[in-house]
């Protein structure tokens, strides 16, 4: 497993950060529906690049984009959204049947010492502001 470029919370941070800098954006334009699709996915895929885990990203842009491309596009929902259902549902088949391997304490601990390396960082730099 490859290591994640940041911590878990501050991937949630991010994603939540590209989440509500989407809302702005479609609140503005006002286009909710098609729109809001777009931004849900783009956000989790965010979050998932952070983590490295670009399977679950590929899935996450495949269902999201898929919904936005049917209604935004005006394509017969009847035949594109199984179609991406169906991609998605045997895309996380293969993964899961091709990565077995189950985390192991040693990869937990890792994740747990890089969040607390993440904030012993952000509290020395404020404490020198």
């Amino acid at each position: 497993m490859r290591k994640q470029w940041v911590s878990k919370r501050r991937a949630q941070a991010y994603s939540l950060i590209v989440f509500f800098i989407g809302l702005g954006i479609i609140s503005i334009i006002d286009n909710w529906w098609p729109s809001f699709a777009l931004v849900i996915g783009i956000s989790l895929a965010v979050r998932q690049i952070l983590l490295r885990k670009f399977y679950e990203m590929c899935v996450s842009i495949i269902v999201f984009g898929g919904l936005f491309v049917t209604n935004h596009y005006k394509i017969t929902w009847k035949v594109v959204l199984p179609v991406v259902f169906f991609t998605s549902a045997l895309f996380v088949l293969l993964r899961e049947y091709a990565d077995t391997k189950l985390r192991s304490e040693d990869q937990f601990d890792e994740d747990a010492n890089h969040e607390i390396e993440e904030e012993q960082a952000e509290e020395h730099t404020s404490s020198q502001d």
